[in-house]
């Protein structure tokens, strides 16, 4: 099955080595700094802390992942470390990826649940917005049931947007995928697949550059915040 022909049927595929050994090497050493000096669950605005992710974003290996999905035009709209080890660890409970940041709260038919998170202005839009995003996650490390990997519950993309207080109860009448990966593989996601963590019970890290992707600009006045 095509990686394509499964994101498309499952909501979610793992590609293996997007990324080499030595290109690895190169983001942990650039993103140590970051993690030594800040050491916590998620850094925002990764790509603004570190250019070497905007390049990234638009690299030929990226761009052969995202491009078939969303278009030529695709473009990078958030970009957030990970960090989950013993030290930084947490739980996250079944749920979709259902909020978009942007530059101001400006009041859009079909946009609702106005929120702030660490000063960035956030809000639920349609779910036409979120079926034209896709999640990219590439790990730095590998990636099992130990440390935290994530749990998906294919197909799940296609319930729309699912009521918070359903969602472990769906999880639980269904089958579920755990997505282990190797450091340099990717897992493409859209945000509206059900998925879930554990908490890590390894003291292997589990380090993720999660980039968001979308494929169209948002309704006027509205415009993307890259900045998250």
């Amino acid at each position: 099955m095509s990686d394509a022909t499964n994101l498309e049927r499952n909501g979610f595929t793992i590609v293996r080595g997007v990324l080499d050994r030595e290109a690895v090497g190169e983001l942990i050493a650039l993103l140590e700094p970051i993690i030594t000096a800040s050491p916590s669950a998620g850094v925002r605005g990764l790509a603004q802390k570190v250019p070497r992710i905007r390049a990234l974003s638009e690299s030929p290996a990226i761009k052969r992942l995202v491009e078939p999905v969303l278009g030529p035009q695709a473009k990078m709209i958030r970009s957030v470390l990970f960090n989950k080890d013993q030290e930084t660890n947490w739980q996250v409970a079944w749920h979709q990826d259902l909020s978009i940041a942007v530059k101001d709260k400006i009041e859009t038919d079909g946009f609702s649940s106005w929120s702030l998170k660490d000063g960035l202005v956030h809000v639920q839009p349609p779910v036409g917005v979120l079926e034209n995003m896709l999640t990219l996650r590439l790990h730095l490390d590998a990636a099992n049931e130990s440390n935290g990997a994530l749990w998906v519950l294919p197909g799940s993309h296609r319930f729309g947007r699912v009521p918070a207080g359903d969602a472990a109860a769906l999880a639980k009448r269904n089958s579920k995928t755990l997505c282990a990966a190797g450091p340099g593989d990717a897992l493409l996601l859209r945000p509206l697949v059900l998925h879930a963590s554990r908490k890590a019970v390894s003291s292997n890290p589990r380090r993720v550059i999660h980039l968001e992707f979308s494929g169209a600009a948002l309704p006027e006045p509205l415009v993307w915040n890259e900045a998250a």
